[in-house]
């Protein structure tokens, strides 16, 4: 019984450490892309940004259903926490921003239509300053 329990935390920190390893890929490339919208006037460009978002879009599937997982794994204990259940709902806004605003500007820019870029980088900041609360709060875990 004591290996059984061995091999369950094993997992659990590997499963910790692809969840951590995942939200450095969804946030590391949103540092730059700030700076990096000018890309999208060629198409060379268009390509590597389109590239950094799908690295983005993997980290980001890879942290949700790794913590999904590691609820399951504590039998949703974290779940009464209300630093888990702010940060499950910030992910969410964030998550449905993205895809139902956010991706349809970029796939404006990606076809080499000229937009005002302001507030697509303006969303860019705050969703990483979003995920840097959550971070902060995933660290903290003050329940």
């Amino acid at each position: 019984m004591e290996t059984r329990g061995k091999e369950a935390m094993n997992f659990y920190n590997i499963l910790l450490w692809v969840h951590v390893i995942s939200a450095f890929m969804l946030v590391f490339p949103l540092i730059f892309i700030p700076k990096l919208f000018h890309l999208y006037k060629n198409e060379q460009g268009r390509r590597f940004l389109q590239n950094m978002h799908t690295v983005i879009g993997i980290g980001g599937w890879t942290l949700l259903v790794s913590g999904i997982i590691m609820l399951y794994l504590q039998k949703g204990a974290m779940l009464s926490c209300l630093w888990m259940q702010f940060s499950l709902f910030l992910f969410v806004l964030i998550q449905g921003i993205d895809h139902f605003w956010a991706d349809k500007q970029e796939e404006i820019l990606e076809h080499g239509t000229q937009i005002n870029t302001a507030k697509l980088k303006m969303w860019t900041i705050i969703k990483l300053l979003s995920y840097g609360l959550i971070a902060l709060l995933m660290v903290i875990q003050a329940c």
